[in-house]
């Protein structure tokens, strides 16, 4: 068993066939120094012969059979050869402790050569890196299967590179965690942050505090749960961080125990909050914390931290009078108080806390993490003051962006996210205080405003937040990804890769590859289809697969229903807006297709026209399905505006293949109906947007196909 059995296949460098494709062209995250092409390429027919140097644990055991049976997998290859590509793997580094995954080097050197394979690493996490470089590297060619000859040397930009599920809003099972942290290995993602409490439930069980969880119908983590997950993360190159969310965000501890609650009716709009003054609270969260960080062995603990209402504060005589007599002016430096002593517990645990921007009033110590959210400009407050900082401003997940916005927003660039100094003006001028209270002056970008040197450094990475209002446990799969997979590009690739039609051009790939390795965002978008089309799924699916959501927060209703003072309507989680995704790979290879066709590459002519036939004929389908069915009734207009679109692109290709322009009238109109379409983008471009918009596109569907049919039609034009 030393080799895992893998001993079969046959290892040929073919040196005199033509290039498939270049050594990293489909790596998704690039490497950090460009990859040195060989010539030929390692033919791949099953399996592999191991060969260890230097030291191994059962972790690397692990990770190498997962990386033989990935590779069968996205092959398809059923037989076992004779002989195996010799895969030779020097690990220099001792085996890794779950504790000790932060600071462990994540840097390898990979061959790929006649020979064989060699990968080199310092540690056990760049043997799992490099590995999941060579899974992208399989290419299909002629019926088989090949690795491109080449040397990559590679090591990530940022040592945290996350990404952050609530589960307190909408549990997710364990099963559907371990597909995310499957998928995280592939990316070479390794942090999972779960927000394991808030008002809406207590995920994770307490044998102190029962209470905690017993109303929570089962929809919680056991002890025993929460220690097989952070095993299996730990597998495969993942650490968990658990955030217990306090002094606000505590609607479900207060519940169970309101004796630690500030108010008998919370009246902040945040849930309630727990009271700094009674030392029962501290109490309460020393045996708490003291129980929960003994199930998560990562040195980080986040301990929340964020808005927190003052409301209950305010009103509570008890608490102004511990304010006056602890020479407390106002809510800040109470909070503040209240974080410092969180500290001093979480420090008494031997953890480190990190914890969201706010935390920063107090007496924090400089070494404690902040966690940046609201706008790039807290990455420069915070650095300024010394704290190292965890960026997740400009990545909210729920934001419902396509990859390309995310993607162009870079960790260290302290102008990347918030509040554009146009829309700050606008929202001003209509003197709203609900507007106002969403679009402070604090988050409004600084034109100019950069690190220095040493305030970079203090960058120590970036996370992405997909909180869960709108997100159940079937839909986390496909509201992560593919996006987070340019996330994962962004927090480990040198800052300079920035191409974003390579991006999704490498996207499309890897989306396809996640799917063959387990991954069920398709698989569940299909059964969310059947339940609303029993027996007619794939016209549902097809429409979803050239559309998109409305973005910032236009699909919460329940959030534009708190701002406009009208009564909060309930949110459905299976409707056209839920299929659809945000960055779905059927609409980007259709818009790059286009782009490259208008671009000169005439041979994708046919392949175009027979993606916008189809959707002319799934628009006929979908007419018929959606009759007496409201929720698809009311994406008839977007399905109708499909099958527009496909009459444009086909009379543009038309045109080009006749080397004629377009008549004057036509193009007119034509040129109108992309405009209506772009103006619907438009009403949910910006949070700004999305909120005074008037309305939003039928359904909450963009079109996201308009695009490339707008890159037909100005190729016609312009002949």
């Amino acid at each position: 068993m030393r080799d895992l059995l893998l001993v079969a296949a046959i290892g040929v460098l073919v040196l005199s066939a033509p290039r498939v494709q270049a050594a990293a062209s489909g790596l998704m995250p690039q490497p950090a120094s460009p990859a040195i092409a060989g010539q030929g390429r390692l033919q791949y027919e099953g399996a592999f012969d191991v060969r260890w140097k230097g030291d191994r644990g059962p972790v690397l055991d692990a990770a190498v059979a997962r990386f033989a049976r990935d590779m069968r997998t996205l092959s398809g290859i059923d037989r076992w050869p004779d002989t195996g590509i010799p895969l030779a793997i020097d690990c220099c580094a001792p085996g890794m402790s779950t504790a000790a995954l932060h600071a462990q080097d994540e840097g390898y050197t990979l061959t790929v050569a006649a020979g064989g394979i060699d990968v080199r690493a310092r540690s056990e996490l760049g043997v799992l890196r490099a590995l999941a470089t060579l899974r992208q590297m399989l290419q299909g060619h002629d019926g088989g299967w090949s690795l491109p000859a080449a040397t990559i040397r590679d090591r990530p930009r940022f040592p945290w590179r996350g990404v952050m599920v609530d589960t307190a809003r909408h549990f997710m099972t364990l099963e559907t965690l371990k597909r995310q942290i499957d998928a995280m290995e592939q990316v070479k993602l390794n942090v999972l942050h779960l927000h394991l409490s808030d008002n809406e439930g207590f995920r994770v069980e307490s044998l102190a505090f029962p209470k905690l969880t017993a109303g929570e119908h089962g929809q919680y983590y056991t002890q025993a749960q929460v220690r097989e997950l952070v095993a299996y993360a730990a597998e495969r190159g993942v650490r968990v961080v658990p955030e217990f969310d306090v002094p606000g965000h505590a609607g479900a501890i207060v519940r169970a125990y309101p004796q630690y609650g500030s108010a008998d009716t919370p009246a902040s709009r945040f849930g309630a909050v727990l009271d700094p003054s009674n030392p029962d609270t501290y109490a309460f969260l020393e045996t708490l914390f003291g129980e929960m960080a003994a199930l998560f062995p990562d040195p980080y603990f986040h301990a929340g931290g964020d808005e927190v209402g003052g409301e209950d504060w305010a009103s509570n005589p008890r608490i102004q009078a511990y304010m006056a007599a602890h020479g407390l002016e106002d809510k800040e430096a109470l909070q503040g108080h209240f974080m410092t002593r969180v500290h001093g517990i979480v420090d008494g645990l031997g953890k480190a806390m990190i914890g969201w921007e706010e935390i920063v009033h107090g007496d924090i110590p400089r070494s404690t993490y902040i966690q940046a959210w609201t706008s790039s400009n807290f990455v420069h407050t915070a650095t300024q003051a010394g704290h190292p900082v965890v960026v997740s401003a400009g990545y909210y997940l729920d934001y419902l962006e396509p990859a390309e916005v995310y993607y162009l927003r870079d960790p260290t660039d302290a102008a990347a996210a918030g509040i554009e100094p146009a829309i700050h003006a606008k929202v001003k001028a209509i003197d709203r205080p609900a507007l106002s209270a969403v679009f402070p002056e604090s988050q409004v970008i600084q034109p100019g405003l950069a690190l220095s040197d040493a305030q970079k450094a203090l960058v120590r990475g970036a996370e992405a937040p997909l909180w869960s209002e709108l997100v159940t446990d079937e839909l986390l799969d496909s509201r992560l990804w593919p996006r987070l997979a340019a996330l994962a590009e962004r927090f480990w690739s040198p800052e300079s890769v920035r191409d974003v039609d390579d991006m999704n051009r490498r996207l499309v790939l890897l989306d396809g590859q996640l799917d063959r390795l387990g991954l069920q965002a398709r698989g569940n978008r299909r059964r969310m289809a059947e339940r609303l089309a029993p027996g007619d799924a794939e016209v549902v699916a097809a429409l979803a697969d050239i559309t998109a959501p409305v973005r910032n927060f236009a699909h919460m209703h329940s959030m534009h229903a708190y701002i406009r003072k009208q009564p909060i309507p309930v949110q459905q989680f299976t409707a056209p807006a839920d299929i659809a995704t945000p960055s779905n790979p059927v609409a980007l290879a259709f818009n790059l297709e286009a782009a490259r066709f208008a671009a000169g590459e005439r041979g994708l002519g046919a392949t175009l026209a027979a993606r916008m036939q189809g959707w002319k004929a799934n628009d006929a389908r979908y007419r018929v399905v959606a009759a007496g069915r409201p929720a698809l009734e009311a994406a008839l207009p977007a399905s109708a505006a499909t099958a527009r679109l496909a009459d444009i692109g086909l009379a543009a290709i038309a045109h080009l293949g006749a080397d004629t322009r377009p008549d004057a009238a036509w193009l007119a109109d034509a040129r109108a109906h992309i405009a209506e379409l772009h103006a619907q983008a438009q009403a949910s471009s910006s949070l700004f947007a999305s909120i005074v918009s008037p309305q939003q596109p039928p359904a909450d569907l963009i079109i996201a196909v308009v695009t490339g049919v707008e890159r037909l039609l100005d190729a016609a034009e312009g002949q």
